[in-house]
């Protein structure tokens, strides 16, 4: 097998990807931690400065590109609000892979020479059927596949390597004794019954049309809170794939180099490989989509770095040959269904009038210039009455629901736990059963945390609970039913399952505490070109 067929095999999921992200899962994906420490902003060659040593932007770029297509890989356009986590995860997750590695160093941890020719070749995505590609493709896959020399690549597999031997030595080091696992046997089995009425605002909605007085109080109590809603409009430009492409320029020895390279791409349907002018179109058509593709990514890194404040979009739109500029219509921050995608509805919104922003969309990019900003107003009595009058309305609901609740709750305190139901009959009310759930359950029905930590404290022979419970527009009367404890003829048959369970939760939690410690005494320098602050 070629090396491209491995290429073809592992598109861009790089070994350096492959093994962090098996570490990343130790961690429970990333710290996810937004904060970098003190410092200034770094050089543009790098993301970041980890107590002087940089991470590169070239492996920044490959870890943010290929967590964007692990989320986006059923084909769906991710929102901007994604896209913006997914970045800042990207840089957030090798800050902490180079901090675990600097402190395996500080504790005496190495690497040797065979460790890291061992790992290489025991790496699947080196392999072919099992084996190691051999020295030449293993080099020529970095070279090319990644445009990065052999050094610099064996040396971040080193402190990867690193991280997983401290990450190993941290694990060593918790131990989860039968007593709590008895413990979390025990909250995960142990179930409570309820019985619950239920009053809805929705069942006392019949409430009168409220007066032009009452009408007229809410609004002057409210009215700074009566506004429009904040219009946007936009200028925008849309580079297709093929845009790069039509600027691409193929020669008649690179499409001879091409197709000799990577015959087995040219093949008719009987298996023979087709003449150089019969596959012709084809070798074009495949070098113009890299090669678009090398374009279209230079002018996205070369955006990402100056954030091109001086060009415009008539500027960007004339050097990609496109001739005219479109005007969206006004539109909301809520907007989600119209001609303009949720990413470009948000930079809208977050951008300066006037200010160019460039935008990937999926395989297109998005050039965009904020034109017009209607900003919010105060709202009249006429515009805002209708608001009013429903705001009332189901204010005047709620109250009647609660007060239904309350006299329920009083009629029933003084009853038997076996005199529930007549009661519930003799009231008109209709008595709900939950079913039996655990702490960990919501509770069906209501799905109220607060009544689910309340329910498995209290006395078994509790009937009433003391107060009305409220979710929304929504009020509980409760009664507590019946507790079912856990079976303890089963926990040594679950006790394995749980020990690994809390063993990873345990993992997880002491390298979230490492790793905090780790970035409190790090200088953490990052690049603020990567995340400028949005107007």
């Amino acid at each position: 097998m070629s090396l491209d067929s491995i290429r073809r095999r592992h598109r861009w999921l790089t070994l350096t990807i492959l093994f962090f992200i098996s570490v990343a899962f130790i961690l429970g994906i990333g710290s996810f931690v937004t904060g970098f420490g003190d410092g200034t902003s770094s050089s543009r060659g790098s993301a970041a400065e980890i107590n002087g040593e940089e991470i590169s932007l070239s492996e920044y770029y490959r870890v943010r590109d290929n967590l964007r297509r692990q989320y986006g890989q059923q084909g769906e356009e991710l929102p901007q609000a994604a896209i913006d986590f997914i970045n800042m995860s990207a840089l957030n997750q090798l800050i902490d892979l180079k901090l675990l590695a600097q402190k395996a160093e500080e504790l005496g941890f190495r690497i040797t020479d065979q460790e890291l020719g061992e790992s290489i070749r025991s790496n699947p995505a080196f392999q072919v059927d099992g084996q190691f590609v051999g020295a030449e493709d293993y080099q020529n896959f970095i070279e090319q596949g990644l445009n990065e020399d052999i050094g610099t690549f064996e040396k971040s597999y080193k402190q990867q390597l690193l991280a997983q031997k401290l990450l190993g030595f941290i694990n060593e080091t918790i131990m989860v004794t039968d007593e709590k696992l008895l413990i979390l046997y025990n909250m995960q089995n142990e179930r409570v019954n309820l019985n619950y009425i239920e009053f809805s605002s929705e069942d006392f909605a019949d409430s009168d049309t409220p007066t032009d007085e009452e009408i007229e109080k809410y609004y002057q109590g409210g009215k700074a809170n009566f506004k429009t809603d904040e219009l946007r409009q936009i200028r925008y430009i849309v580079l297709e794939p093929e845009t790069f492409e039509n600027r691409v320029q193929i020669s008649d020895e690179e499409l001879s180099a091409y197709y000799n390279a990577y015959p087995e791409e040219f093949q008719s349907e009987d298996g023979t490989t087709l003449s150089f002018e019969e596959a012709k179109n084809d070798v074009e058509s495949n070098l113009k989509s890299q090669k678009g593709e090398v374009v279209r990514q230079e002018f996205l890194e070369s955006i990402e770095l100056s954030q091109n404040p001086d060009k415009s979009i008539d500027q960007i739109a004339k050097e990609n040959g496109v001739e005219s500029i479109s005007e969206s219509a006004p539109f909301l921050r809520s907007d989600r269904t119209g001609d303009i995608p949720p990413q470009i509805v948000n930079r809208a919104f977050t951008g300066l009038q006037g200010k160019t922003s460039v935008v990937p969309v999926g395989t297109t990019i998005w050039v965009m210039e904020v034109s017009e900003i209607s900003e919010p107003r105060e709202k009249t009595l006429d515009e805002t009455k209708p608001e009013i009058i429903s705001a009332l309305k189901n204010q005047e609901s709620n109250d009647q629901a609660r007060k239904k609740a309350d006299e329920t709750l009083n009629e029933l305190k003084s009853a038997k736990k076996e005199e529930i139901a007549a009661k519930a009959k003799e009231l008109g009310v209709n008595l709900n059963e939950t079913g039996p759930f655990t702490r960990l359950e919501k509770i069906p029905g209501i799905n109220l945390e607060q009544i689910r930590s309340e329910v498995f404290e209290i006395d078994e022979n509790s009937t009433v609970l003391e107060k009305v419970y409220q979710n929304n527009n929504n009020f509980y009367v409760v009664i507590f039913k019946e507790k079912t404890s856990a079976d303890p003829g089963d926990f040594e048959q679950q006790k394995e399952k749980l020990k690994e369970q809390e063993l990873q939760t345990q993992r997880r939690d002491l390298m979230q505490k490492w790793l905090q410690n780790l970035r409190r005494e790090a200088k953490i320098v990052p690049n603020n070109n990567l995340f400028p602050v949005q107007g």
